[in-house]
């Protein structure tokens, strides 16, 4: 049965895109691109051709491929249902599931850097470097929710704790999700910290790095992100909500549910906030680890 809601949630990804772009056109006034944008515009990339710069070698052919593999995978061995029953996934480590995410990463930063453009290599540069500065983060929420439930497997800690949690732990789980979504808007180059849309030079990051990709390669690189803003989103529901005595069905359909609302939080903070200047991400990130760390004291100490 959890195939089948991995389907689904593969499925969905581009959906929740296309919800972050409603809501920021529904705050412009605008009419808006629709909810099914995302799934038009690969569906007409993956029959477009893709050209190849003379300077790259076999990494940059390889790169949007390998990228999207190892974020299909993390979803792969994500709990969608809420639940411990599987065996298999109570034994992998959620280091594992967001190292999986990296090596994503990891091999679209191979791939700009392989076309031996200085313009994607910067755009690189930016990348490695806010990434660099939300692992500490990172493992410092995972570190609150090892405490929190006792367990250090990726399903058994999402699977959910008592509800009076909440009522004696609730500062705590409040500074780690509004952590955890400053993440998600990082290292999903989502605003205030990345503009998907921008089209100023000296200020592109993740776009930067994919400019030389076109057809297929743009595909996986596009459907890649939105699966990562799904996976990502579903962690954040997934460690705020209490354990759900309903069937895995139920605790799917609540978690996709959750992720919607995360998506329409991500396009009210890009309707309502401008992008910060990049002197100022590293200071905002830093943040970001002392909130995560706040909370987890807090709940040490009380």
């Amino acid at each position: 049965m959890e195939s089948i809601y991995i389907l689904i949630a593969l499925l969905l990804a581009p959906l929740f895109i296309g919800i972050i772009n409603q809501v920021k056109a529904f705050f412009a006034g605008r009419r808006g691109p629709g909810l099914f944008r995302l799934y038009f515009d690969l569906a007409k990339l993956v029959r477009k051709s893709c050209p190849r710069s003379t300077t790259s070698t076999w990494i940059f052919d390889f790169a949007p491929s390998i990228a999207l593999a190892a974020t299909i995978l993390a979803a792969v061995i994500f709990p969608w249902s809420l639940t411990t029953c599987n065996e298999t996934l109570n034994t992998i480590s959620p280091v594992l599931f967001f190292y999986l995410l990296g090596t994503g990463r990891f091999f679209t930063v191979l791939g700009a850097l392989d076309t031996g453009s200085a313009f994607e290599g910067m755009g690189a540069s930016r990348e490695v470097q806010f990434s660099a500065l939300v692992e500490p983060a990172v493992f410092v929420i995972l570190g609150f929710l090892t405490l929190l439930t006792g367990e250090n497997g990726l399903a058994r800690i999402l699977a959910g704790y008592p509800t009076g949690v909440w009522a004696h732990h609730s500062v705590s789980l409040l500074l780690a999700g509004i952590a955890f979504f400053a993440i998600l808007l990082s290292e999903n180059c989502r605003v205030p910290f990345d503009d998907p849309e921008t089209h100023l030079e000296l200020t592109m990051i993740h776009e930067a790095m994919i400019l030389d990709n076109a057809g297929p390669d743009l595909a996986y690189i596009l459907y890649g992100a939105a699966l990562k803003f799904e996976i990502l989103a579903a962690f954040l529901v997934a460690m705020l909500l209490p354990y759900l005595p309903f069937p895995p069905i139920v605790r799917f359909a609540i978690l996709a549910g959750g992720v919607a609302i995360t998506a329409v939080l991500t396009g009210i903070v890009e309707s309502c906030m401008a992008r910060m200047r990049f002197l100022k991400t590293p200071q905002i990130l830093l943040g970001v680890l002392m909130l995560a760390a706040l909370g987890t004291l807090l709940f040490v100490l009380f």
